[in-house]
């Protein structure tokens, strides 16, 4: 890693007015073995002039003919991707001299990650820092190092919080994810994350590394805020959650989403379609992932199979899509005949808009309470059936310790009672050596009498001198002997 390229990619379309200063803190990174991909997508201003005017051989210019827009100059840029590792830049935004050093070093700190993102410091167009003008935007950016799964739950109901001027990712990762879609403008990077995500792992590094610029005071670029952009992403939006679970392992997206399922115990791949399509159009965040999600829908309702399964097991069929589809989902004749036959009542026609809006709204709240509570009491009923299946073990269990218990019981009553016959044979055993030996002393008590009479008597003193010469006369004899 330490000897590791990495390779910048930056886009740029007309983008003269912040381009130096952007390239500028490229090349002025601490880490400094870099190749630099500027890709200028068609440009009409001096910016392949700015570029130029730079004379450090890592930079590498390529200029497309015509504007083709940002996804597919950033596809063209793959293609010329020479490093380990990949980082973008917008022709905008400003990196902190040691963003790339610190991010590698996270990396090798943390070798189970695929890349990392970092926190940002938000810029206007003058660039002064409006952190605090965009508090909200800012907190949204300070994300941390979340789970596969729970990033793929926030991507479906909240949108997307990476930063993508922050990003440092292995390269290695791109061609599995894929190009960027061409369909994407306004969410191309979001719809791009999703992907790896379903595939790889990063992490955050929570520090601003990066000036992102945000151009406050009119649309010029495709980040500021404007009626037109707003629209455009809800849009791009509704087509990711739309595709959110396409190629998602059946596993991941069990893991990920299985707290939402209609039925916590949808396994088979019929099943777990139904779930993904009913999910898609119960979106918790916004009603308007209806229409697109009734395009799965319509597609189960088609096979016989799994139009049944929808019917029994998840209550829904030709009567609960006919509720969905009575309403008015698309810009239909009806409402454009009265927006233009009509013109004053537009503000009406936008209340009554709002107003079944958020009845929506609500009808969807309302059923995702009976979700999760149909989910609570099926997840109630299984932890119950858990506890009698463990109480009946532990009843079993009990009933085979007790029968262990009286079986021992048994047998030490049996040992215990040869115990007491064994004391009680060595008590009459000890009796009886007491009672012989007190004979015994009967005895000898009686013979040392005996003898003290013996040698107490007259004829014994009489007859000692006969036996010192009897004696003397048996040792004479041993003498003579030897």
């Amino acid at each position: 890693m330490a000897n590791a390229t990495i390779s910048v990619i930056m886009t740029v379309y007309n983008a003269e007015k912040y381009l130096k200063e952007s390239i500028e803190s490229v090349l002025s990174q601490t880490y400094t073995d870099l190749q630099f991909i500027i890709v200028d997508d068609g440009s009409t201003d001096h910016t392949a002039d700015i570029v130029r005017g730079f004379s450090d051989p890592r930079i590498e210019l390529h200029q497309l003919p015509e504007n083709r827009h940002i996804a597919y100059a950033t596809n063209y840029a793959f293609r010329k991707i020479k490093g380990a590792y990949t980082a973008i830049i917008d022709g905008d935004d400003i990196w902190y001299p040691d963003k790339l050093e610190k991010q590698l070093a996270f990396l090798k700190a943390h070798p189970e990650l695929n890349g990392c993102f970092t926190w940002v410091d938000l810029i206007d167009e003058n660039g002064d820092l409006c952190n605090d003008r965009l508090a909200d935007l800012k907190k949204y950016f300070e994300s941390s190092t979340d789970s596969r799964e729970e990033w793929l739950r926030f991507f479906f109901f909240y949108g997307n919080r990476l930063n993508n001027p922050s990003s440092l990712i292995e390269s290695s990762t791109i061609p599995v994810v894929g190009d960027h879609s061409l369909f994407y403008i306004q969410a191309m990077d979001m719809e791009w994350w999703v992907r790896f995500t379903k595939k790889f792992t990063f992490g955050i590094v929570e520090e601003p590394l990066v000036k992102y610029r945000r151009i406050l005071s009119s649309d010029a670029n495709v980040s500021s805020p404007s009626e037109e952009h707003d629209a455009r992403f809800y849009n791009e939006y509704m087509h990711i959650r739309y595709h959110m679970f396409d190629d998602l392992a059946d596993d991941l997206f069990i893991r990920a989403f299985g707290d939402y399922f209609r039925c916590p115990d949808s396994a088979s791949p019929d099943e777990l379609a139904c779930e993904k399509a009913l999910l898609a159009g119960d979106c918790r965040k916004d009603f308007l992932g209806t229409p697109l999600a009734l395009l799965k829908i319509e597609a189960l309702l088609d096979r016989p199979e799994t139009a049944r399964l929808l019917k029994d097991k998840y209550h829904f069929s030709t009567r609960e899509c006919g509720q969905l589809t009575g309403l008015h989902l698309y810009n239909d004749r009806y409402i454009q005949g009265i927006s233009f036959k009509h013109p004053h009542l537009e503000k009406e026609l936008h209340d009554l808009h709002q107003a079944a809006y958020e009845r929506e709204q609500k009808i969807m709240e309302l059923n995702g309470q009976v979700h999760e509570r149909q989910y609570t009491i099926e997840k109630n009923k299984l932890e119950i059936q858990a506890l009698k299946d463990q109480d009946q073990m532990a009843q079993a269990h009990i009933g085979r310790l007790n029968g262990l218990l009286a079986e021992k019981e048994q047998q030490m009553e049996q040992a215990a009672s040869q115990n007491r016959e064994t004391v009680a044979a060595l008590e009459q055993r000890i009796a009886a050596l007491r009672q012989a030996g007190s004979d015994q002393e009967a005895v000898i008590a009686q013979l040392q009498q005996s003898l003290s009479e013996v040698t107490g008597s007259t004829s014994w003193k009489a007859t000692a001198p006969l036996r010192r010469i009897g004696k003397l006369f048996r040792k004479s004899d041993q003498t003579r002997k030897s």
